[in-house]
């Protein structure tokens, strides 16, 4: 069923219109700088995430795995990856515990040298018996460096076979936090503040705010026949509220949800983020070649580049003391 599942969100978010109506990137214009500070060949785009360094502040975030199709999807991205010296999660590794013979849709990317690899697992499922043995062979599957922790409870609400269990997640994340490096990743819906406070008071490394603006998951669960999906379709915290909410709690954020070009992966930036997540966009290009992929990351990198020349900055570092204006319906959360 697992298997099934994973195949038909592949399908759907290639094929159907699963996005958010409003992307909140657009509600934020960074400001022009007349006289840029340096050349722009000699704009700075290295960084360093939890200890890796990374060529570009970029991570192809959590997509797939699971299924057969999958494989190859992922050894494009991995293999893109490597080339440009950026990092990868794979998506949730729940099939591949639960049915070993899928490992190698996930265990495909420890082929490739990437600076950063993270693992994926389900929240929900932590709270019906996973432990300390999921994660770590889910973190062994693939040779990770760190393990996101998804909360995808909008999508699970919505899922004919969703899990909704709750209880007692909270203190086992405690004591798991405290000795594997996870990340808090949301799954489309936005970290609240609460749960950051959460997050950094519990251990976490990092945290994935994967807000609402761009793949919504009750939007895919519609489109499989879900109950709900269409009302809860736009459910969520927008993704740029998410980083402002969060930023001055001093973890490590990965700012996603939405990102479609460089130019929204320089205002995530300029919010706060310390590095970007892309997903949905590189999906198309996975399922063709890695070379696909390496032309379109190539493509979303000189943009940002350009953003950044135009904000008048010479490094992402700089980037993040650039002045922005806030408008629409963002400014309108801001104002909550």
């Amino acid at each position: 069923m697992i298997e099934n599942r994973k195949l038909d969100h592949i399908k759907i978010c290639a094929e159907k219109d699963v996005s958010s109506h409003h992307n909140y990137w657009d509600d934020i214009v960074l400001l022009h700088e007349t006289i840029p500070k340096v050349d722009m060949e000699n704009i700075h785009l290295e960084v360093e995430f939890l200890g890796k360094k990374l060529n570009y502040p970029i991570i192809v975030d959590a997509m797939t795995g699971g299924h057969k199709v999958a494989k190859t999807i992922n050894e494009n991205i991995a293999k893109a990856c490597e080339e440009l010296g950026i990092g990868m999660a794979v998506g949730s590794q729940r099939g591949a515990i639960e049915n070993p013979s899928l490992e190698d849709t996930y265990s495909i990317v420890a082929k490739y040298d990437l600076p950063l690899r993270l693992g994926n697992l389900g929240a929900p499922q932590f709270a019906l018996g996973y432990g300390e043995r999921e994660i770590e062979k889910a973190m062994e599957m693939i040779d990770a460096h760190a393990l996101e922790i998804h909360f995808n409870y909008l999508q699970e609400s919505v899922q004919p076979e969703g899990d909704t269990k709750v209880k007692g997640l909270e203190d086992k994340l405690r004591v798991l936090a405290r000795k594997y490096p996870l990340i808090a990743k949301e799954t489309g819906a936005g970290i609240s503040r609460r749960a950051g406070e959460f997050f950094k008071e519990a251990g976490f490394r990092a945290i994935d705010v994967s807000g609402v603006s761009g793949t919504s998951f009750a939007a895919v669960e519609y489109h499989r026949g879900g109950r709900g999906g269409k009302v809860f379709w736009d459910w969520g915290l927008p993704a740029p509220y998410s980083l402002m909410v969060l930023r001055d709690l001093n973890l490590p954020l990965i700012g996603s949800g939405g990102i479609r070009n460089g130019l929204d992966a320089a205002k995530a930036l300029a919010l706060g983020a310390n590095v970007v997540g892309i997903a949905r966009v590189i999906l198309k290009p996975a399922m063709k070649s890695y070379k696909d992929v390496v032309k379109k990351l190539e493509e979303i990198i000189e943009e940002l580049r350009i953003a950044i020349f135009l904000s008048g900055a010479s490094s992402v570092k700089e980037l993040q003391n650039c002045s922005y204006v806030i408008r629409g319906e963002l400014a309108q959360w801001l104002k909550h």
